[in-house]
């Protein structure tokens, strides 16, 4: 990628990494790329550059220095990321060209991602990943990443009534405000906690402060009478069986602002600090309430349930979906080997939340579900995915990023209990990875087992960066200590 990976944009002195090149000629590719599709994002994707799609690679250039002693990689990612945080901010707002919607695009040198024709309804900022470098990025950027919190607390979160409320999405070309209220997911607030607390421990701004004061009253206030979970949104509603419009609980997401919750606390005053971590205790108690069966056999996560039994229950986005016979939008459980906006989620959606939420805490009942989850992967055989069609009719596929999550889990656990086994199991994805996703002499991995193509959007620097912490696990377990890879999907 440093060599070859930029050398047919146009301007041969961005420093920026395409998200999607071909895998032979390194070049941003004309032709449709499917794997886009089932990211969600539009084919404008495909030419831009974003930093949160990279975070992974970024980890693994920084570990390579460390590794080998050449600075020319973390003095690489360094040069990236310093050259998006000054020069990919649009305008209007300050927020940052990055995330699930957004980027930077290499061909036109300017904001991209979006659909051309619909720039009003598709130029959306959302986080896509935890932005893991706060702290380098200060020390690169501190006016740009002001800017950007600032952004986020003014134009992300809207404040119309005298209360707050947000959406993930921040509809940045669409009238004279970009923010909306209602799909308030707190795995959103928990990114814009960590954003703002950065920027706290930089400039104790005020405004700032109250940013997380009153985003984190918000949390507070929503939980569940009964479990004490947070519902997903508060005007996120779904239909149960019944025909019932409620809200619901989507398990993951309040575990992920419990992560950001603990790691923001320290820098606040006490009182809000002692706020914070109780709020995130109160998580972990409806999270772990919750009758997950991850382990072989099992039912799996549950991902969705009913806000004050906790019991997992399948929503339809509307009557007339549910009238009409059609499957539910939202799956209680996890399974399988590919995730699906309309459908299941494989077991590893949920599992770096995990990992990183026991880091934290050493609660046992993260650990028990860590190590139920990758006794499933001991025999799980990766090739059954490949042979039953999808209920969606599409292909039968398995993605590069959801092999390394499995990867990151078996680490993960083996690290855990020091048992042979699940070290032994992440040696055979890496094989298996080796040869589904490099098949050929060409250095970049394939997005998928079908889809000859790089894409950072298949979470392919996932999958590399646990292949190499497999690596060093077996042969350098001090050096994989030293560096500390995060699993940042999540």
């Amino acid at each position: 990628m440093i060599e070859h990976g930029r050398e047919n944009l146009p301007d041969p002195k961005l420093p920026l990494f395409p998200i999607v090149l071909t895998r032979d000629k390194y070049q941003v590719p004309r032709v449709k790329v499917s794997n886009l599709y089932t990211a969600r994002v539009p084919q404008e994707f495909k030419s831009i550059a974003n930093i949160h799609h990279d975070l992974n690679f970024y980890q693994i250039f920084y570990a390579l220095t460390k590794l080998t002693g050449e600075p020319k990689y973390a003095a690489e990612a360094d040069r990236v990321i310093d050259y998006f945080l000054k020069h990919c901010q649009e305008p209007r707002y300050g927020f940052f060209c990055w995330g699930e919607h957004l980027g930077w695009d290499v061909l036109t040198n300017k904001p991209g991602g979006f659909q051309l024709d619909n720039v009003s309804g598709s130029m959306i900022h959302e986080f896509y990943r935890p932005w893991i470098f706060w702290d380098k990025s200060w020390d690169m950027a501190p006016d740009a990443c002001h800017r950007f919190a600032q952004a986020v607390w003014r134009h992300q979160i809207n404040h119309d009534g005298g209360t707050i409320s947000f959406s993930r999405h921040a509809m940045i070309a669409k009238g004279n405000n970009p923010s909306r209220r209602g799909m308030d997911f707190p795995r959103h607030g928990g990114f814009y906690i960590a954003t703002w607390a950065a920027d706290y421990r930089h400039t104790k701004d005020a405004e700032i402060l109250e940013a997380i004061d009153k985003l984190v009253a918000s949390f507070e206030a929503r939980r569940d009478p009964t479990s004490g979970a947070i519902m997903h949104g508060t005007e996120d509603y779904a239909f149960d069986k019944y025909g019932r419009k409620t809200l619901y609980v989507y398990t993951q997401s309040p575990l992920g602002l419990a992560i950001e919750l603990h790691d923001a606390a320290p820098a606040m005053p006490d009182a809000l600090k002692q706020r914070m971590t109780a709020l995130a205790e109160s998580i972990d108690k409806a999270f772990l309430a919750t009758p997950h069966d991850p382990g072989p056999g099992g039912k799996g996560f549950v991902l969705f349930c009913d806000p004050s039994t906790l019991a997992p229950t399948e929503y339809w986005q509307s009557k007339e979906e549910l009238d009409a016979g059609k499957p539910p939008r939202r799956i209680p459980h996890t399974g399988g080997w590919r995730s699906a906006y309309t459908g299941q989620h494989p077991h590893t959606w949920v599992t770096p939340t995990l990992i990183a939420r026991y880091q934290q805490t050493n609660k046992e009942g993260y650990k028990k579900l860590l190590v139920a989850c990758a006794d499933n992967y001991l025999t799980a055989d990766p090739d059954e995915g490949l042979k039953s069609p999808e209920k969606s009719g599409r292909a039968p596929d398995v993605e590069s990023g959801s092999i390394g999550n499995i990867i990151v889990l078996l680490n993960a656990v083996f690290k855990l209990t020091q048992d042979d086994k699940y070290l032994a199991r992440a040696e055979f994805f890496s094989a298996w990875a080796a040869k589904k996703f490099w098949p050929d002499k060409n250095p970049l991995p394939r997005a998928s087992v079908r889809e000859n193509i790089y894409s950072a959007a298949s979470r392919s620097d996932t999958l590399a960066m646990a292949m190499l912490q497999t690596a060093l696990l077996r042969t350098q377990p001090a050096k994989e200590r030293e560096l500390g890879l995060i699993a940042t999907d999540r």
